[in-house]
């Protein structure tokens, strides 16, 4: 195990090439013990090894989306602790595909909330952000006002795809 570490790490550290990495996450997908890994790496406390595993850890769920399945409650658990938005970024893509109905909490969507009302949130991160919060309010109609205050919030100032998605969301919303 320790030896294919090392060779996910060497392979993250090499250089960037984008055909390689989708080559890679397709063998990853295949391999559950490769997808533990990842999860350890996304942890690690260089960053680029941690941004990169978390990239291969999205390619790879592109591949195959159940790949992921028995890991969603632990990528809800470190999404609130995350600092960087690039992990950020690919764990709430790979959530936003899935029902969390039944394993999200109020903090999980609190996360999503207060992450779409701060300016230095990445627009990525916050177009992720919006799609979970909707779908996570849905059950429960009594938080609808709060999300659709939130989105109207970032019409003035947002980015166009915040914007965008925004408007999107509002519109099912009514």
């Amino acid at each position: 195990m320790n030896q294919r570490k090392e060779e996910l790490i060497e392979l993250i550290e090499g250089g960037w090439e984008s055909r390689r990495f989708n080559e890679v996450a397709k063998e990853l997908a295949q391999s559950p013990s490769d997808i533990q890994l990842l999860f350890e790496l996304n942890t690690h406390k260089k960053p680029k090894i941690a941004w990169r595993s978390a990239y291969l850890l999205d390619l790879s769920h592109d591949v195959d989306p159940s790949i992921l399945d028995d890991y969603l409650s632990t990528l809800i658990e470190r999404t609130p602790q995350l600092t960087y938005e690039s992990i950020k970024r690919h764990y709430l893509r790979i959530l936003s595909q899935h029902d969390l109905s039944e394993l999200a909490d109020g903090n999980f969507l609190d996360c999503c909330l207060n992450w779409l009302q701060t300016e230095e949130t990445a627009i990525a991160v916050k177009a992720h952000c919006m799609t979970i919060a909707y779908e996570l309010c849905k059950p429960y109609p009594e938080l609808i006002p709060e999300l659709r205050a939130i989105l109207e919030n970032l019409l003035p100032y947002g980015s166009k795809g915040e914007v965008n998605r925004a408007k999107k969301i509002l519109k099912l919303l009514k």
